[in-house]
């Protein structure tokens, strides 16, 4: 999945499929792309092979009514940066998508490992 306005290095590189994904998610269904809706300007790779050849291939798209609780959508570059000796975990980056809520019921901490007991509330994963 490509944004529309993405121009790739080499012509021919990318299908049209590959832009109208993107295009039937923000166009057909109304959902916003959320890095964008932050950042419409930036340039930021999430797939980077060499430092001048990169694509921004993850997206995280939400509603409108998602974004009043957007507070930060940012690509996690640490895991593709070179370490002190010279290697990488991958060539690709996170994306993170942080919202601001506010939690209606308790969420119990617990070990996701362990079955709720019946009659219980359901544990969480945290």
């Amino acid at each position: 999945m490509l944004e529309p306005s993405h121009t790739p290095a080499h012509r021919g590189q990318f299908a049209p499929f590959e832009y109208a994904f993107y295009s039937g998610l923000t166009d057909r269904h109304g959902l916003l792309d959320l890095f964008r809706h932050l950042h419409p300007d930036r340039v930021e790779h999430s797939w980077a092979r060499r430092a001048d050849l990169g694509y921004r291939y993850d997206h995280a798209h939400g509603s409108a009514a998602l974004t009043e609780v957007l507070s930060g959508c940012e690509y996690v570059h640490e895991t593709r940066e070179l370490t002190a000796d010279g290697t990488r975990l991958t060539d690709h980056s996170g994306l993170a998508v942080r919202l601001a809520l506010t939690a209606t019921s308790t969420l119990l901490p617990s070990d996701p490992a362990t079955a709720a007991t019946p009659g219980e509330p359901e544990p969480t994963l945290f």
